[in-house]
């Protein structure tokens, strides 16, 4: 009998310790923005197979503050906008309101939740290391500081702690708005905030760019709460004008690099060690500045061998194992240009549990830019611009920022997750439309046997002007835009038997 239950129990033990932690399948995103019929709150749930863009009715709408956790099965526990807490079923969590309230709040966002709370990478949500129930939202609040080119600056890092046994075990919010380091000389860079497992799989290192000088801001929570806070000096040239929400920072899938980047500063890599919390070996990749501060974006492959970096409209891979980076820079792909109806550029990379990275723009669209097998070397990686539609018009704001739930685990995430979305779904590919530039006339390839489909024309500022259903024998298709007045249209084909979800499209100047 003995031997049946440790039998018993080391199945039970290799099946759990083989499980893959669910703590970020669930994204949240989105507002219905005010009730408009062509915006919508929406959300992914990984745990569907294959995964649909869900829609919401209800919960918290958002600007760039976001953050959620499952657990560890996948099951939504909570998630914020930055000024409020909500259950996993979109109510106000107990004592969840008024996150990072003051002046700025009050003044700049009228007091009111329902425009979410700004900032990209400001937020994020941790276990607590002495309380399987308990968790740490660490947070900054946005201050007016005249002292700054931009009027504003974020002095504080704060903490609100979540109890999961709180209220009958729908959550509640013990404490809120506590300060556990303050920085009013130097300031705190506004994004850039990531954590990561300590190598005993249970603290967590905390680490974000001080603003005026070229160090990080370290921090161990553990058990007995914010234990260490420290700073490091490492290489990083900043700008005190362009630097602070121009960029984010990553941890490597398997913690081993540390990665930060903004357009003006370069990109800036180092190894990290899990047991010290040190950076060290650092390597940079120095791109051309620019006169505007547009935002930038960084993201790992699955198996951290590779990085993409990207800026408002381009796309570039490098090689880490090159010490040199500038060896293994390639770039991949410029901005095509599509609105839909605003453009469809590069803002907020996101590396999800089905392997693959998804970037969304910084401005309203109906579509999100995938990369499909990141893991690939170069074009190979298969990006596709505009390569998942939604449902609905998605407003602005940024993914939930996670932390490298997997770090310790073999697979970091899970390809066999199909990303399909449901009907909804379509795979961009390319139309060939000729002559271009046109007066007016011309001539429109249609996909071999899916010559029977629904035709539309939008113009340059997202408006549809023709909708219509096609019906051929020949692939080839003709129209006449003279009507219209000139400038750059937009084609876009979904062939009306479409098994292989795609939408084909093209860009066409009529002059």
């Amino acid at each position: 009998m003995i031997k049946i239950y440790t039998a018993v129990f080391f199945i039970l033990f290799t099946l759990s310790s083989h499980a893959q932690s669910k703590r970020d399948y669930h994204w949240i995103f989105g507002n219905d923005s005010d009730g408009l019929p062509t915006f919508g709150a929406l959300q992914f749930d990984f745990n569907t197979v294959p995964f649909e863009v869900g829609t919401r009715d209800a919960g918290l709408t958002f600007d760039h503050n976001n953050a959620s956790i499952s657990d560890e099965d996948g099951n939504l526990l909570f998630y914020t906008n930055g000024c409020a807490v909500a259950t996993a079923d979109h109510t106000i969590m107990m004592n969840g309101d008024s996150i990072n309230a003051g002046a700025f709040f009050d003044t700049a966002w009228l007091g009111d939740c329902r425009f979410g709370y700004p900032g990209p990478q400001d937020i994020m949500i941790l276990d607590d290391p002495g309380n399987e129930r308990g968790f740490y939202i660490i947070h900054k609040t946005i201050e007016y500081d005249t002292s700054t080119n931009s009027g504003l600056a974020v002095h504080y890092l704060k903490y609100t702690y979540v109890d999961m046994d709180g209220n009958n075990g729908e959550g509640a919010v013990l404490e809120k708005n506590i300060p556990f380091y303050t920085n009013v000389e130097q300031g705190i860079l506004l994004a850039y905030l990531t954590a990561i497992k300590h190598t005993n799989q249970r603290d967590w290192w905390i680490l974000q760019p001080i603003e005026k000088e070229n160090s990080y801001l370290r921090i161990l929570l553990t058990e007995n709460g914010f234990e260490k806070i420290d700073t490091q000096t490492a290489i990083r040239p900043h700008s005190e004008f362009y630097s602070s929400a121009a960029g984010n920072s990553r941890f490597s899938p398997d913690g081993n690099i540390y990665a930060f980047y903004n357009k003006e500063d370069g990109l800036h890599v180092f190894d990290f060690d899990r047991s010290t919390g040190e950076l060290s070996n650092a390597r940079s990749l120095i791109t051309a500045k620019i006169d505007n501060a547009y935002f930038s974006s960084i993201e790992f492959s699955s198996n951290s061998e590779l990085l993409y970096y990207m800026t408002h409209d381009s796309l570039w891979q490098v090689d880490l194992s090159y010490q040199n980076l500038e060896e293994g820079n390639v770039f991949i792909e410029e901005w095509n240009g599509i609105t839909d109806p605003f453009p469809t550029t590069f803002f907020d990379a996101a590396l999800g549990p089905d392997c693959r990275i998804y970037i969304r723009s910084g401005s309203s669209t109906q579509s999100v830019n995938v990369i499909n097998k990141p893991n690939e070397r170069g074009v190979a990686c298969d990006f596709v611009q505009q390569g998942i539609q939604f449902p609905y018009t998605n407003e602005r704001g940024a993914w939930p920022n996670f932390p490298r739930w997997r770090v310790d685990e073999e697979e970091k995430c899970d390809s066999s997750i199909v990303s399909l979305f449901g009907e909804l779904v379509y795979y961009r590919q390319d139309l060939k439309v000729y002559p271009n530039p046109s007066t007016g006339p011309m001539t429109i390839d249609l996909p071999e046997d899916q010559t029977t489909g629904y035709l539309s024309i939008i113009d340059a500022s997202g408006q549809s002007i023709l909708q219509k259903e096609i019906h051929q024998i020949a692939a080839r298709y003709t129209i006449d835009l003279s009507i219209y007045p000139t400038g750059l249209y937009f084609i876009e084909y979904i062939p009306k038997e479409n098994k292989a979800r795609r939408i084909y499209t093209a860009q066409v100047v009529v002059d």
